[in-house]
């Protein structure tokens, strides 16, 4: 295995393992951290968990049972590493794509999910470990928003961070698969006033009325 640093995620009180050369947890993975809303005794799914950062994040909630989803075997060994040295909930990690998992309907699904489709991608960049957690090769938004719908229960959540210029293709296939957008909160850097990044939670089955929050400036 690469070599394993320990950093700390969201403040020093929660450590944990990174490999150096995978993608690791960054600014949009603790602002959903911070955006997502967690109940007592909920079982929280993470599909592209990496190195379980998120699982970290919700850990911190008197949750039921998390369990990250994971298709790449080397992130899973990271993730594994985390939950057994600082996670103190029931956790499970699964080494296998979204496509294929089968477990009972789940509460709330949580996703950092590649951003960039592989129409937008140089077809001569060279794949590592990094790119594979920025390029929708091994999943999709399409398959993401599907997948989430299949496994969430009846009004259960789904909270997501993903890029501005994406949010038409965001809405249209939420609303195909039945899951209506409740809150959307769009980051900015204050550096050019550009948005960066859009936090969403969307209800399995429920029309929502989706409420704008206030802009987050980093």
């Amino acid at each position: 295995m690469s070599k394993i640093r320990k950093d700390y995620f969201m403040s020093p009180e929660h450590p944990i393992f990174q490999r150096e050369d995978m993608f690791h947890f960054n600014t949009d993975t603790k602002l959903l951290a911070g955006f997502l809303k967690i109940k007592k005794n909920e079982t929280v799914l993470d599909i592209g968990t990496n190195n379980g950062a998120l699982l970290l994040a919700c850990d911190q909630y008197p949750v039921k049972q998390l369990i990250g989803v994971e298709v790449l075997k080397e992130a899973c060994e990271v993730a594994q590493m985390n939950v057994d040295h600082f996670i103190t909930h029931p956790c499970q990690i699964i080494n296998a794509p979204i496509q294929d998992v089968q477990v009972e309907l789940v509460d709330v699904i949580i996703s950092n999910p590649p951003y960039f489709s592989q129409k937008e991608t140089n077809p001569n960049i060279q794949m590592d470990f990094r790119q594979l957690g920025r390029l929708e090769i091994n999943l999709t938004l399409e398959e993401l928003i599907f997948h989430t719908a299949r496994l969430l229960k009846s009004n259960g959540r789904f909270y997501m961070v993903h890029r501005p210029n994406r949010i038409q293709e965001i809405i249209h296939i939420c609303t195909k698969n039945n899951m209506g957008i409740k809150r959307i909160q769009v980051v900015y850097d204050h550096r050019d006033n550009e948005a960066k990044s859009l936090l969403i939670e969307a209800i399995k089955e429920r029309n929502c009325q989706c409420k704008i929050l206030s802009p987050l400036y980093i």
